[in-house]
Formats: structure tokens, C-alpha cells, sequence
């Protein structure tokens, strides 16, 4: 019998393989003890309704999104590891018939970690998923049905209550020839590169963290779409073309009176040149964003918890001049923080959020959520948790209030690994859809059941 083997695991094992013969060592000498393999198996019903907040146009939308994910991992050496972790994903009926073969399977993670290169001091080199603080700024956007994952190095120091975490990864290439071989690369190719410094520093019970990041795009921010003649990279895309954005923050994290009160705070300073595109001129960024929340946890049963939030993040006042003010949210995991319809994310916004939570059991909760919605500038656009416009906003514009939403969502794990999950979302557009968009003041839907398996 033939056994079929997808490529992408083909090369892992020849990966794996060649770690037992490297220096000298026989693949007889592969440790099964150092060998693991885990994974996920993710299937998530999703329905949204009325997304451009009228019910006169049929913009109904369902769908299955599917997740698969194969993790091999192998220990060469007491300071060297491999891991791999190929996924698998689709939208359930996507493909031309039930016996057509596309390929969806890609490598979602591939690295080596190499341990104690001088003392602590830890690299890692590869494709790589990376999440700092609560991935307001650099997350692994996990609720995504693809995820996040960078391409290059990290270093990373960790001492008793100190841990420095340094980066540099290539997040996108430009140019037609992108094949993998060098030797046929045009050498002056354009990347796009994001850096960064972590640091988290434990002190009691709290949590403090400095970082500094990093965003250099040397793309041509005036290439056009042959399609419709506009810009592919507007200055207000998000993580836009031709730019050169520094990001300084600080992050504070802890609990105190006996774990009974959660307290984050989190701001940030953006800095920089955006190059001229089109019609805008080159342009000084000058961008800002903070967050705040707090919860109180009750000591009884099911662990009541309430919670208040306060997110803002700088806009444009004046699309004209110079100085670009628009805060980049770079590459966040959103979904947790600003609604889960994803229709806000943290550019030119101010959300006030209220938070209600309850834990049954040990293996099930549910929390209702309340999000009031604004713009911070009423002339820059409404942001959604793409980074990506929602609705531009039209010259004139008097209204910051961008609508309501309230969420509900529960979960339970049952048999110890299977995780169901279910939420439910309804948005109530405020004053500025309908003074700008008089057509289009109806509620909107948004529901999800989810159902994964961790191995």
C-alpha cells in the first residue's frame, strides 16, 4: 500500500531525518522521548447581517471557516530545537468540487531555537508567531481563521524578573519575481521590516513594560490599481507603503488587594516621515494611543466579575497639511478588545467599554460586554479592526458618534480538550451614520458557534 504524504510534511521529516545524520549522528540515534507532535483542530460558524447598516440591501452573509493545524517538534541537543506547524485553511465549500485538490496547506510556523548562547540568552530563527503584552501592537491574531506569523530573528534574555525580548523579522515583499531562490532575485527588491525591544520587568505584583518598535516600508506608495486607477497603498492603508514609523509605549499590568482588582494601562507615541503618494504630501507622523482598564472579581461562587475600559487612539484633524496624526495599529490581535463585530479598531477612536463576567465552572464561562463607540477626530475616517477604512468620512463631517454594540459570549469545555464556543453581537449606529449616511441607519447581526480540539 501506498501512503500519501502532503509535501510540506514531507519536508519536515526530511528536516527531521537530516537533524539525526548531521554530524556524524546515525538516524538510528533519533530519541523518540525528544520527538513531539501536537495540534489543533478548529471548525467556527460564522453569520453577519446588515454590515452596511441597511436592511433595503440583502448583504446576508454565512459561512464555515475551518483550521487545521499539525505541530512536530524535536529536541537535536539539550540547547536546540526544531519545531514546524503546518495548517490547513479554508472556507468549508470552497473548493471547485468535492474532488478537486487545491492547495490551502501552508507552513504556519518553521524555526529553530537555540538556548544558553551566553548565559540566558535565547535565539530563535524562522517563521514564527510573536505576542507581546495584550497584543494591542504585536499579536499572533489567534481568533483569525489564518493566524499571524513572522519571517526572521528573535533574541530573547530572560533573568529572574527581567525577560528583553529583540527582533527583526521581513513581514512583506514587493516586486513580481518573489520566488524563494536568491539567485533569482532581483537584489534591490522592496521589503517591508518590522524591529522591535520588548522588555518585561516583574516587580511585586505587577507587570511593567517598556518597548520600542519599529516599522520601515520602502514600497512605492504611488504604485496605482490597474483595476480602478487609485492608489494600492493610500496613506491611510493600514501598515501604509513608504513610511518610516517608530512606536515608543509603555505597558503596566498587575493585580492587588488580593487579586480581588485586575488594573492595565497601556500608551503609545508614534514618530516618523510617510513619503508623498498621489495627491497627499510627504507628511511627519505625530500619532497617540492609550488604553485603561480595570476589573473587580468577587470572592464568591462563579467568580463574578465587573469591568470598565477606556481605549483612544489619534486621528487626523486635518487630511491637508503635513503632519499625519493617525495612530498605526501595526500588527495587533483586536477581536478582544473592541467589539467582537471587528467593525472598530484602535485608529481615530475612543471606545468606553463596560464588562460583565461570570465562570459557572471551572471549564465554562460567559460575559456580556457594552462598547460605546466615537471618533477621536471627526475629520479623519472610522477604522475597522483591520486597520482598514470602514466608511470614509465625508469633508464636513460634525459627528464623532459612531454607534453602540452589546456582545454575549459563552463557552464550556467538555471531555477535558473539546472547547464550544458561541457569541452573539448587535450594533446600533449613532449619530455619525445618520447625519452622513441617511440611507443606512438599520442595527446590525453578527453571531458565531465555534467548536475546537488542542493535542
Amino acid at each position: 500500500m501506498r501512503i500519501f504524504i502532503p509535501a510540506v510534511l514531507r519536508a519536515m521529516l526530511m528536516v527531521m531525518w537530516a537533524v539525526g545524520i548531521g554530524g556524524g549522528t546515525a538516524w538510528a540515534a533519533f530519541d523518540a522521548e525528544r520527538f513531539s507532535i501536537g495540534g489543533e483542530v478548529r471548525e467556527r460558524y460564522e453569520f453577519r447581517d446588515n454590515a452596511d447598516f441597511n436592511r433595503k440591501i440583502d448583504d446576508t452573509l454565512g459561512f464555515v471557516g475551518s483550521r487545521i493545524r499539525l505541530n512536530l517538534g524535536y529536541e537535536a541537543a539539550p540547547d536546540i530545537a526544531f519545531f514546524f506547524q503546518i495548517q490547513d485553511s479554508r472556507l468549508m465549500g470552497s473548493e471547485t468540487s468535492t474532488v478537486s485538490n487545491e492547495k490551502n496547506l501552508d507552513l504556519h510556523q518553521g524555526y529553530v531555537t537555540v538556548k544558553n548562547l551566553a548565559g540566558p540568552l535565547m535565539m530563535t530563527i524562522g517563521r514564527q508567531e510573536m505576542a507581546f503584552g495584550d497584543q494591542r501592537l504585536v499579536g499572533n491574531f489567534g481568533w483569525s481563521n489564518v493566524g499571524r506569523s513572522f519571517d526572521g530573528l528573535r533574541l530573547a534574555y530572560a533573568l529572574d524578573a527581567l525577560r528583553v525580548d529583540a527582533w527583526a523579522t521581513v513581514t512583506k515583499q514587493f516586486g513580481d519575481n518573489v520566488t524563494a531562490d536568491p539567485a533569482f532575485s532581483p537584489s534591490n527588491r522592496d521589503t517591508q521590516e518590522f524591529y522591535g525591544i520588548y522588555t518585561a520587568i516583574q516587580a511585586a505584583s505587577f507587570s511593567l513594560e517598556p518597548y520600542v518598535l519599529y516599522l520601515r516600508d520602502a514600497g512605492d506608495p504611488n504604485e496605482l490599481d490597474p483595476a480602478t486607477g487609485k492608489l494600492v497603498s493610500p496613506i491611510t492603508a493600514p501598515a501604509a507603503r513608504g513610511q518610516n514609523r517608530a512606536t515608543t509605549g509603555l505597558r503596566l499590568d498587575g493585580r492587588i488587594m488580593a487579586d480581588t482588582i485586575d488594573l492595565t494601562a497601556e500608551g503609545a507615541y508614534q514618530f516618523g516621515k510617510m513619503q508623498a503618494r498621489g495627491t497627499t504630501p510627504g507628511s511627519d507622523i505625530r500619532a497617540y494611543a492609550f488604553a485603561f482598564k480595570a476589573g473587580y472579581t468577587l470572592s464568591v461562587t462563579a467568580d463574578p466579575r465587573v469591568g470598565i475600559e477606556y481605549d483612544r487612539a489619534s486621528g487626523d484633524n486635518n487630511p491637508n497639511d503635513d503632519k499625519f496624526k493617525t495612530f498605526e495599529n501595526l500588527f495587533p490581535t483586536n477581536h478582544p478588545f473592541y467589539g467582537i463585530m471587528d467593525y472598530v479598531g484602535w485608529r481615530n477612536m475612543q471606545d468606553l467599554r463596560a464588562t460583565l463576567g461570570i465562570k459557572p465552572t471551572k471549564a465554562s464561562g460567559i460575559s456580556f460586554d457594552y462598547h460605546r463607540f466615537s471618533l477621536a477626530e471627526k475629520a479623519d475616517n472610522w477604522y475597522a479592526a483591520s486597520g482598514k477604512v470602514f466608511r470614509n468620512t465625508p469633508t464636513g463631517n460634525r459627528e464623532t458618534a459612531l454607534g453602540q454594540e452589546a456582545d454575549l459570549v459563552a463557552y464550556v469545555t467538555i471531555k477535558e480538550k473539546l472547547r464550544l464556543e458561541a457569541g452573539y453581537g448587535r450594533f446600533y449606529p449613532g449619530e455619525y451614520i445618520k447625519a452622513n449616511f441617511p440611507t443606512a441607519t438599520d442595527p446590525s447581526d453578527f453571531a458565531y458557534l465555534q467548536m475546537g480540539v488542542n493535542f
